[in-house]
């Protein structure tokens, strides 16, 4: 039997010891470089996330749809740099209990998460003045249906960010587990090209792209090393706060396979900017 997304999410959590052992370490509450560990999921980090909010800066948007927000970790980047409302949605709603959880912690302005499929919004047309996906199109099966649905609940002037993993030319070097997926049937990667038109035809314009390839694999080497010093460090205080407590033993797989990866050009990573169409 093949385990669903929610299930590859919320089946090796522990977020009970995760948040308990959060207020022990922090009494003051985390900083978001705190929480990066487990809460920045995406190959990159919270640079990843900086780079983003960069776009932001220069669209300052009111209204903020986060599609795949996981445990909210560019959510409170948002609400801390931007006076906007931001929403979040997931179809984890364990991790939805999670990013609500770690928020109240770090002490960053709430925000509304929302437990949906990203594939049937529950939003009213021209809703939103930005919608951001970051490594979340890659769980979606349906990209052009999302799409749809993304144009319908954007505003006239409406923007589309991605920060995505896709398909790279070489996919029959591609290594499982990953972050996103046990298995081949959890993962939904598409080519830039074929996101390229699916945008076109959904009735976006791309505006930029970006291929962040080479430094997502620079970034993931040095995480790499860094979880190696980790494993040896036998002097450490406090429990080390880490990827496992979310994807559990499987992630000392996941680490290396994306080196692999994108070693291999079975996968790329890119930054996309797009405006809805009139």
């Amino acid at each position: 039997m093949v385990m669903d997304i929610d299930q590859h999410y919320s089946h090796h959590m522990d977020e009970t010891t995760l948040l308990n052992q959060l207020r022990l370490q922090y009494p003051d509450g985390p900083t978001l470089y705190q929480l990066a560990p487990i809460d920045q999921l995406h190959i990159g980090g919270i640079k990843a996330s900086e780079k983003l909010l960069k776009l932001l800066q220069q669209q300052q948007p009111r209204r903020i749809l986060e599609i795949g927000s996981g445990a909210g970790g560019l959510m409170r980047m948002i609400a801390s740099q931007f006076n906007a409302e931001v929403i979040g949605i997931d179809i984890t709603h364990r991790f939805n209990r999670l990013n609500r959880a770690l928020t109240e912690l770090s002490g960053t302005p709430l925000s509304s998460v929302i437990s949906c499929d990203a594939q049937q919004l529950p939003f009213a047309d021209n809703c939103f003045d930005c919608i951001i996906f970051q490594h979340s199109l890659l769980n979606i099966p349906n990209t052009e249906r999302c799409l749809q649905e993304c144009l319908r609940v954007l505003n006239a002037n409406g923007s589309l960010l991605l920060h995505e993993v896709l398909q790279g030319p070489n996919q029959q070097q591609m290594c499982y587990p990953v972050p996103w997926a046990r298995t081949a049937e959890q993962s939904h990667l598409i080519t830039f090209e074929a996101l390229s038109a699916q945008l076109q035809q959904s009735g976006f314009q791309l505006k930029g792209a970006e291929n962040w390839s080479e430094e997502a694999l620079q970034w993931r080497q040095r995480q790499a090393d860094k979880e190696k010093g980790n494993e040896t460090d036998k002097e450490r205080k406090a429990p080390l706060i880490s990827p496992i407590q979310i994807l559990g033993e499987d992630f000392k797989k996941m680490g290396p396979n994306v080196i692999t990866n994108l070693s291999e050009d079975a996968v790329q990573v890119w930054q996309l900017s797009c405006t809805a169409t009139a």
